[in-house]
């Protein structure tokens, strides 16, 4: 009887120092992921200038820094980029709820060979006005593109009002009956 007391305190004082150690893994790890690590900047911040660029849209009209209007909303994707892929469908989503003259999507071709960039075209036509360009030219430049999915809102005087990874939602959404 005195072995089987001494083998159940023993195995319960491992469990205990087993359950200890665990909680103090789990407070290292929380100390290493904390909110304050933000994503790495992938496109122009807030307040910052866009520089010059003229681009061409699937329409042939040509784009330039002056086409930047106000509330405009400029979304880059690139076929082959997975995070792409899933936001696609928000994207035209949001595309609707800002209105086609309000939206300039830019399909940036992949480096990787990978996705399909007639679908992208053709999905976003609809729904905004549409170029094609490849990643380090003049366009992906003047919005220090660095990454993928990404978007800006422009302010007045081709300033950007607000960027990031992650879609707004528009503050009064005017729906597009088509």
């Amino acid at each position: 009887m005195a072995y089987l007391t001494a083998g159940t305190v023993l195995m319960g004082l491992l469990g205990l120092l087993n359950l200890l150690l665990t909680f103090g893994v789990i407070r290292r790890l929380r100390e290493q992921t904390t909110p304050s690590q933000e994503a790495p900047v992938t496109i122009l911040p807030a307040d910052s200038e866009v520089g010059t660029f003229s681009a061409v849209d699937t329409e042939g009209n040509r784009l330039t820094r002056d086409d930047l209007t106000e509330g405009l909303m400029i979304i880059f994707l690139s076929p082959g980029c997975s995070a792409c892929e899933d936001l696609l469908p928000l994207v035209v989503e949001r595309a609707q709820e800002y209105g086609p003259d309000q939206v300039l999507a830019v399909v940036v071709r992949g480096t990787n060979g990978k996705g399909d960039l007639g679908e992208y075209v053709d999905r976003l036509s609809s729904v905004a006005r549409v170029t094609v360009v490849d990643f380090g030219d003049a366009l992906t430049k003047a919005f220090a593109l660095a990454g993928m999915p990404a978007y800006a809102e422009m302010a007045d005087s081709g300033r950007v009002a607000r960027s990031g990874r992650t879609l707004p939602r528009r503050k009064d959404p005017v729906k597009v009956h088509a």
